[in-house]
């Protein structure tokens, strides 16, 4: 399979994913702000997934521009993400409908959680079907953002048991994670890690 397939099977599933989202939002009657009042809840829930799932498939493109190949191992890692992408519109759903009951928000970050987890192995198959001095690797060794993610992620499972509602709020900073650039989010990871920055 090639690089260009792959890449346009993953945009049909984000695309796919982005509509079954927006179509939990159902329409409000009487016309009117208090209408709107009243699936804010599905609104923020809807718009912080919107934002998370755009900032990883605009990275998930980057990282697919630099690298030169890629194998089966590549492949069935991005099924193995995409898997867990379908899952989010119905967890989404779930907490937008009930934003401070715990199962639905520990729901909610698990799938996200896994989704980040399925990602970091996504990008390590990609290093590894690239040469060492490749583009691609240099790039993604220097990039902290999945672990910083994961951590981030670890903390908002714990979290969830004593605030459900920040899981989707926590959300919302993961995705404020991967809108720095690699550069960046090495900083904060020295700084945050204890180690000094080279």
């Amino acid at each position: 399979m090639t690089k260009s397939r792959l890449e346009a099977f993953t945009d049909g599933v984000v695309a796919i994913v982005l509509t079954v989202l927006v179509l939990d939002i159902k329409i409000p009657d009487p016309p009117g702000f208090q209408s709107l009042w009243g699936i804010r809840n599905t609104l923020l829930a809807y718009g912080i997934s919107f934002i998370f799932v755009g900032v990883i498939w605009v990275n998930y493109h980057r990282v697919f521009q630099m690298a030169d190949k890629i194998n089966y191992r590549v492949v069935w890692a991005n099924i193995f993400w995409l898997f867990w992408l379908t899952l989010c519109p119905s967890v989404t759903s779930w907490v937008g409908r009930n934003p401070t009951e715990f199962w639905p928000e520990l729901s909610y970050v698990l799938v996200y959680t896994m989704w980040s987890f399925s990602f970091s192995i996504l990008m390590k198959q990609v290093m590894r079907a690239n040469k060492p001095d490749s583009h691609v690797v240099k790039t993604l060794t220097k990039d902290h953002r999945s672990f910083l993610s994961m951590f981030i992620n670890i903390c908002l499972i714990v979290g969830v048991f004593f605030i459900p509602m920040i899981g989707l709020l926590g959300r919302f900073l993961v995705s404020g994670l991967w809108l720095l650039s690699y550069r960046k989010a090495d900083e904060y990871y020295h700084i945050f890690f204890s180690r000094k920055v080279e």
